[in-house]
């Protein structure tokens, strides 16, 4: 990849979650189940992402991602030249070659503890909780791994299937799906949007 990103665990998993998401079978799995049966609410919504934004002011006293940002910013800079003299371009490359290097680096690290393809909601929070600061600031926030996982798959579950729906009939929701969570997201959209917004001065 020519661009760094951010990477945090739980940002990792959350996208593993659509996945699971995507996946509808005839026979519903106890996951699936508890999904289903599952509500979402603004408070709840207000914790999970008050602890996300916790949780990623703790990854950004991380040294990974303050390299990882370091050379984004050096690469930025030298990109926006109009021209680059031999010694920028072999500059250029090597900061290139470093930001691909650290990203493989982090992606293997994501892998080896289970975060990037969790199968399970049980499997979620076990990842989350082997990640001391993220497993804090869920603490402080008063949720649980578990009851952050189900809150967030229920969250992305309902946004996805309002994206499909765009607006359409509740009744065609597929088995699995709460109705009252997409009825939630789309009652709340510009709420959960600005939220969202909110995250994304770990992203720059």
């Amino acid at each position: 990849m020519s661009q760094t990103r951010l990477r945090a665990p739980f940002l990792a998993l959350a996208l593993a979650l659509t996945s699971v998401a995507a996946a509808g079978a005839q026979t519903l799995s106890p996951d699936e189940k508890e999904l289903a049966s599952y509500r979402l609410t603004m408070p709840t919504v207000k914790k999970l992402m008050a602890a996300l934004e916790s949780m990623m002011q703790e990854l950004s006293k991380d040294p990974k991602f303050q390299e990882q940002q370091k050379l984004k910013a050096q690469i930025k800079a030298l990109q926006d030249k109009e021209e680059l003299t031999e010694a920028q371009e072999a500059e250029l490359e090597k900061l290139q070659q470093r930001a691909e290097a650290l990203e493989e680096e982090i992606d293997r690290q994501q892998e080896a503890s289970g975060l990037t393809n969790p199968k399970t909601l049980s499997e979620m929070a076990a990842a989350i909780e082997k990640q001391p600061a993220a497993a804090r600031a869920l603490a402080a926030h008063g949720l649980t791994t578990r009851e952050y996982a189900r809150a967030m798959m229920a969250l992305l579950q309902a946004s996805m299937a309002e994206g499909f729906l765009q607006g359409q009939d509740l009744s065609k929701l597929p088995p699995g799906i709460n109705p009252e969570n997409v009825k939630f997201v789309r009652e709340n959209k510009e709420a959960l949007t600005a939220m969202q917004a909110s995250l994304k001065k770990f992203e720059k």
